[in-house]
């Protein structure tokens, strides 16, 4: 829970230094313009090119991702986090001097100096700052909201730590329990068996199970059926065989926690994948918008209704969020699904069949070719989804789940994934989580890499869609 909220909080410090350093970069070449002390020097050879800063923003961003001065101004003493920063400071800008050595002789040593100077400056204000609002406002990132579920003395511990983290921005807004008359300065909210109906009720983030080792089997019982809601689930060991793979174990004030529900993305895949999809979006909605524009216009013409097709569906964490697709059926098909919804030998739901009356003629065509799907690049870029992952589900599908299928919304959903490339409709909803568990436990950028060609290959042969 921590390392989660201390990757974001430390990343963006880490955005902010990046920046700060440029822009002193920049200042330090027009004072030497301006300060003409020293040997004059013409105008042409203070000034920087570009690929100076750019190799000034990779230089300082290895040398902080090896000292960590940003993790350490929320985590170390405030002398122990400014002596990282200077050492940072130091070691980037003596790296810095070899480099000009080697490549730029152009730049004085007043120019090096001026910005040398200007950057340790600002930084040290800037750490300070950013220190003091930490401590001030109690909050850095946005506000968590945790519930402790059984014991108290656990509650009392742990809101007193995050009362001393303000950086972590995580409230405790109380504790359930049995007993009624623990003394504490926690408030009580009611029963354990409570604790699913108080989740919406107090707008809880994250969940702490802190329950005796005899009671295993109602932990887990619980456990399960906060699957269903958007919260992450925490616990004091004890209830190892719940973990997951790829789940985190941390200390917060002694107490050891076990983490359940976490991102199966470490914070740097997370980024990455990010990054990744936002430019690849971005391009393919450029390239494809004359095939979109035409498309529209095939669905106007066909059958009355509007272009697009919004749909609730269940994303990461079991959030729920409005996806676009090209309408592929006539406008009263959202209300017919029961027509075609079936079940198999198991009692699983079928929702997907391959003669749908409620297709349209172009809509088949759209959904042979998966280009109904071109819309969702739009998910893509508002962060609701991601190009590959696990596909994300309607509700009512969703609600018919067996608690391990959850884990599945461990990760954004994608447009495309490991069973669409396996598969497709071919296979029927119950059978797709096992591929996304394989996906989910398996991730690597490169991974993503591969499904996205496959799934130009399967499109392309047209296997399995309709």
């Amino acid at each position: 829970m921590l390392e989660r909220l201390r990757y974001r909080v430390t990343g963006s410090v880490l955005l902010w230094d990046l920046l700060i350093t440029l822009v002193c970069l920049y200042i330090a070449s027009h004072i030497r313009i301006t300060l003409e002390f020293g040997n004059e020097l013409p105008r042409q050879a203070v000034q920087l090119p570009w690929q100076l800063y750019l190799a000034v923003a990779l230089l300082w961003l290895l040398v902080f991702l090896l000292l960590t001065p940003q993790r350490a101004l929320f985590t170390r003493s405030l002398l122990e986090a400014i002596g990282r920063l200077i050492a940072a400071i130091t070691l980037a800008s003596a790296s810095f001097a070899g480099l000009l050595y080697l490549s730029l002789r152009d730049v004085s040593r007043l120019q090096f100096l001026y910005f040398a100077g200007l950057n340790l400056g600002a930084l040290l204000i800037f750490h300070l700052l950013m220190r003091v609002y930490a401590s001030s406002r109690n909050r850095l990132y946005t506000r968590r909201r945790a519930l402790v579920v059984g014991d108290a003395n656990t509650a009392e511990r742990l809101a007193d730590e995050f009362a001393h983290r303000p950086w972590t921005g995580v409230t405790l807004v109380g504790y359930t329990s049995d007993a009624r008359d623990a003394p504490g300065s926690v408030q009580r909210l009611g029963t354990v068996d409570d604790t699913p109906y108080l989740i919406s009720e107090h707008q809880i983030d994250e969940v702490i199970f802190a329950m005796p080792n005899q009671q295993q089997e109602r932990v887990a019982r619980l456990s399960l059926m906060l699957l269903q809601q958007p919260v992450m689930v925490h616990m004091v060991p004890g209830v190892l065989d719940l973990t997951f793979a790829r789940t985190p174990v941390e200390t917060v004030g002694g107490i050891p926690l076990i983490s359940l529900r976490e991102s199966a993305l470490t914070e740097p895949q997370r980024v990455l994948k990010r990054v990744f999809d936002i430019a690849t979006s971005m391009l393919l909605l450029v390239a494809l918008s004359p095939l979109m524009l035409v498309i529209a216009l095939l669905i106007k013409l066909e059958s009355p209704g509007p272009v697009f097709f919004l749909q609730e569906r269940i994303g990461e964490q079991g959030r729920r969020f409005k996806m676009i697709k090209f309408r592929s059926m006539y406008q009263d098909a959202e209300r017919r699904w029961h027509e075609v919804a079936t079940r198999d030998e198991q009692g699983n739901l079928v929702h997907k069949v391959e003669d749908d009356p409620r297709v349209t003629r172009i809509g088949r065509k759209l959904r042979r070719t998966s280009l109904d799907e071109l819309p969702q690049l739009l998910n893509v870029l508002r962060g609701e989804m991601s190009l590959v992952g696990p596909r994300p589900e309607m509700p009512y599908v969703a609600a018919e789940y067996q608690p391990w299928q959850w884990q599945r919304f461990r990760v954004p959903p994608g447009i495309t994934g490991w069973w669409q490339v396996n598969g497709r409709s071919d296979k029927p909803m119950h059978l797709h989580t096992e591929d996304d568990l394989y996906y989910i436990q398996n991730y690597s950028f490169w991974l993503d890499l591969r499904i996205l060609v496959k799934t130009f290959v399967v499109v392309w042969q047209g296997q399995g869609a309709y």
